[in-house]
């Protein structure tokens, strides 16, 4: 209970985004005396924050001072300042494609963001005895910086999807994240398919890398449908990534009676539409577009969901389907990422091929058997047994407490 972290996110507690790093910070707050917030974005914050526990602070102007300072520099200035970062040269000639200014511009980012919290906390900086990044991206390396400048700070990242697999940015590696990984004390995907992912990548820090399962809040189970119709609910973005349309392109090869709710707005909406074109009048569809998280939680709660979907062709670990297990919603999902790990067989919902064809989604549709409970109440057990963020929370906070009083002094 007598320790301090600086936990870093990308905007969290302020929006947009990142709303499952509440059931991350709710499960660490018993186990710490003070956690101290820094968002790392380079956009302005806005003036909403979500609620954080008592014992957690939001450093507002550190990263106020973290903008002024990369604002107020020059080109050349910027220039300067990633060129002193270790390992920046190194990084830019194995950046594919080859982008040497993108990797120092990261590079100034991250040493401008770790002078700006020395600075600006002063004194105060010495309470910090470890670092957590909920990103395998900037905030891991603002994390392994710190930690190298100061070796009493113990440096740890999560790591999740787009911050693991650099091809989802067309890229073979992100900045800067070789030389975090060196300098960092643990790294925690909350996927076997991530750990394995970076242990094959980056093979000399394959000891320090293992699952760190994410959670989230336990709910009371939704209903099933009474109405005859079975009732679908996807969550995501519209993002090409995401393939939404194959849902829509799926129900086209049904003929029971049928409703979809889809949550999340995005670029591929044309694409979802055109293809709902070509749905029978057996289907009942109902885009939601882009929602706040809560409202998410509280569809589950006030309407009946008979399958939870996931179609997408890359993944961490996602938190939707967790929270859709919170709810006792069994799920098909491609077996793609960690997809594969949480809807493990039968009894849980359905795994499909990663390149499978809408006509599968379709026939797997038409033959659910909304009466299955027992599908529900594994569902249910696994994210209780599993995915809880008090038993998340627990673990991180166990291991970080471990790692902070093994360090040198």
């Amino acid at each position: 209970m007598g320790h301090t972290i600086l936990y870093l996110t990308d905007h969290w507690p302020y929006p947009p985004g990142e709303s499952f790093v509440s059931n991350e910070i709710r499960g660490l707050a018993p186990h710490f005396n003070k956690i101290l917030l820094l968002p790392t974005t380079m956009d302005p914050l806005s003036e909403v924050t979500r609620e954080v526990p008592e014992n957690c602070e939001v450093l507002t102007d550190v990263h106020a001072a973290i903008l002024n300072q990369w604002n107020r520099r020059s080109f050349v200035g910027r220039l300067k300042a990633g060129m002193k970062m270790k390992g920046v040269v190194g990084e830019s000639f194995s950046s594919r494609p080859f982008a040497p200014r993108e990797v120092i511009g990261e590079a100034a980012q991250i040493r401008i963001a770790c002078d700006s919290i020395e600075a600006v906390m002063g004194a105060r900086f010495s309470e910090i005895e470890g670092v957590v990044s909920f990103w395998l991206n900037r905030g891991a390396c603002i994390a392994a910086e710190l930690s190298r400048r100061h070796k009493r700070i113990v440096a740890i990242s999560r790591g999740h999807g787009g911050d693991i697999y650099a091809h989802r940015r067309n890229r073979k590696h992100l900045p800067m994240q070789r030389t975090a990984l060196k300098e960092l004390k643990a790294i925690l995907p909350d996927s076997e398919a991530g750990v394995k992912h970076i242990q094959r990548k980056y093979p000399g820090v394959a000891d320090k890398v293992q699952v760190g399962r994410l959670g989230v809040s336990e709910h009371e189970p939704a209903a099933a449908s009474d109405d005859g119709r079975l009732h679908i609910i996807s969550v995501a973005s519209l993002l090409p990534v995401k393939r939404i349309h194959l849902i829509a392109a799926a129900l086209q090869h049904t003929e029971r009676s049928i409703k979809w709710t889809h949550i999340g707005g995005g670029d591929t909406l044309g694409l979802v539409t055109a293809e709902l074109g070509r749905v029978g009048d057996n289907v009942e569809v109902d885009l939601k577009g882009q929602v706040a998280h809560e409202d998410v939680l509280k569809w589950f709660g006030e309407n009946p969901a008979d399958v939870f979907i996931n179609v997408s062709s890359s993944e961490g670990l996602p938190v939707s389907i967790m929270e859709a297990f919170s709810y006792g919603v069994p799920a098909i999902v491609t077996a793609v990422g960690g997809n594969a790990e949480i809807v493990q067989d039968e009894g849980l919902g359905c795994l499909l091929e990663p390149d499978f064809k809408p006509e599968k989604l379709g026939s797997i549709l038409e033959d659910w058997d909304i009466g299955n409970m027992q599908r529900r109440e594994l569902a249910l057990a696994k994210q209780r047994e599993e995915y809880s963020d008090s038993v998340a929370g627990e673990f991180l906070a166990k291991m970080t407490v471990e790692w902070i009083l093994s360090r040198p002094i």
